[in-house]
């Protein structure tokens, strides 16, 4: 589990953020090639290997904060967790495209990573973008895209740094012995 807040869910508006582009349909084996996802357990080991099958360079040229944006479908192929948690290990709190992949969108929001489906026309390289999250629009020096806001509770989950820690938030601090017996693990 990564420990990581996504404090880009809390804020509103999520500012400056640094356009990264990907062209073409990604699928998980893209974003962390297989081969690795058995050698390391820890995001943090994987990140060095970032698209490196697909895009060499791009994890030396990555800032903390930046922003994916896809022409393509993101995402797509395999269930494994590693290819999310791996964006979050390098400080990527979101990624953009019109479609992701039904397990990886799914994966995304479940361990804390902003996934946006939005049309991507408007994006560039290097673009210095501003989201208003709960407004669902994505400006840089205008308008560029709007988006479904995600919910309240999605947000929060994004925050909590996933939906574990969402739950164990919800939790009680300190249960009562009652409650320890109650409670169901």
């Amino acid at each position: 589990m990564i420990d990581q807040k996504n404090d880009f869910a809390k804020r509103n508006p999520i500012k400056n953020q640094r356009v990264r582009m990907i062209t073409g349909d990604i699928s998980t084996d893209d974003i962390i090639p297989a081969r690795y996802k058995h050698m390391y357990t820890e995001p943090t080991q994987l990140a060095p290997h970032l698209f490196e099958n697909r895009f060499p360079e791009f994890v030396s040229t990555l800032q903390l904060g930046d922003i994916i944006v896809c022409n393509g479908i993101f995402g797509i192929g395999s269930s494994r967790e590693q290819a999310v948690s791996t964006l979050l290990a390098v400080g990527i709190p979101m990624v953009v495209a019109p479609a992701f992949g039904r397990i990886f969108f799914r994966n995304s929001w479940n361990l804390g990573l902003l996934a946006i489906e939005a049309d991507i026309k408007g994006f560039r390289e290097g673009l210095a973008v501003e989201c208003l999250i709960n407004e669902g629009r994505f400006i840089a020096e205008t308008s560029l895209a709007d988006f479904y806001p995600p919910s309240e509770q999605m947000l929060a989950v994004v925050h909590a740094g996933g939906r574990l820690n969402y739950i164990f938030n919800q939790l009680p601090k300190n249960p009562s012995p009652k409650e320890k017996e109650q409670r169901i693990i």
